[in-house]
């Protein structure tokens, strides 16, 4: 069964999420080739003092002429460990955020621990779902190199790390709290840094979360124009995964542009 060819994880150069060739209109051009029929822009909102650096995307966003449904997301950070994300209902209809997506993105470690390292993450997956404005949770199990190098910590490359129970209370909480999960391409299906035997492992993963009714989005979490294509790998996941197209997650409404 095809994947709905849906992108909602993009970033853009206006907060240096991505580089200089993630501008609005170069993304859309290179989303109608791949065949993407509705996106979504989610740069992140790590503190509020960096809220007004959104309004650019949005004024480029409104402008667009395409036949893709575009939405005006953000991407959210818990502010320190078990802590919120910095975001709210008022800042929502202030900004016009259509929707958000959010998850841990450290390890929230001093010293290497698998076992304390699994726990925070499943913690912190818990939180991102039972937060009722957020509808996404990004990239579960997904860390940024950075940390692990500079502590000498061996790589996160094996989901055996993750008991069998916390997938199952995560899929059981998302589905629960109609909150969908991610299947993230640049960072995790298509990074040069995950392993064969890791992706296998994480598609077993998806494969339990979906055995618990999860939904799920899709995102290509691309920060370079070249890395929008890793959609691609997404897709082939929804599809070997056999869910139907009402189990892969769209915001709802109406785009801010595109469509009829």
């Amino acid at each position: 069964m095809a994947s709905p060819r849906y992108d909602f994880h993009i970033h853009t150069k206006y907060l240096g999420c991505g580089n200089a060739t993630m501008e609005i209109p170069a993304i859309v051009r290179e989303c109608e080739r791949l065949g993407v029929t509705c996106l979504g822009i989610t740069d992140h909102l790590n503190s509020l003092d960096k809220l007004e650096l959104h309004t650019p995307i949005r004024r480029d966003i409104e402008t667009l002429q395409t036949d893709i449904e575009v939405y005006f997301g953000v991407e959210l950070n818990f502010t320190g460990c078990d802590q919120g994300f910095p975001f709210s209902e008022a800042i929502k209809m202030r900004t016009g955020f259509q929707f958000a997506i959010g998850g841990i993105h450290s390890a929230y470690l001093q010293q290497y621990d698998a076992r304390k390292l699994v726990e925070i993450q499943h913690r912190h997956h818990l939180a991102t779902c039972r937060d009722p404005l957020v509808q996404v949770l990004v990239h579960p199990y997904w860390f940024s190199r950075g940390q692990f190098e500079a502590g000498g910590w061996p790589k996160f490359d094996s989901m055996q790390l993750v008991p069998k129970r916390f997938v199952r209370e995560l899929g059981q909480t998302a589905r629960e709290t109609n909150t969908a999960i991610e299947i993230n391409g640049e960072a995790i299906l298509s990074s040069p840094h995950s392993s064969e035997r890791f992706l296998e492992e994480y598609l077993e993963f998806l494969s339990i979360l979906a055995e618990e009714g999860v939904v799920f989005s899709v995102g290509s979490d691309a920060h370079d124009l070249r890395h929008l294509a890793t959609i691609e790998d997404t897709w082939r996941a929804v599809e070997r995964l056999h869910l139907p197209p009402d189990r892969v997650w769209r915001p709802e409404g109406k785009p801010m542009t595109g469509g009829e």
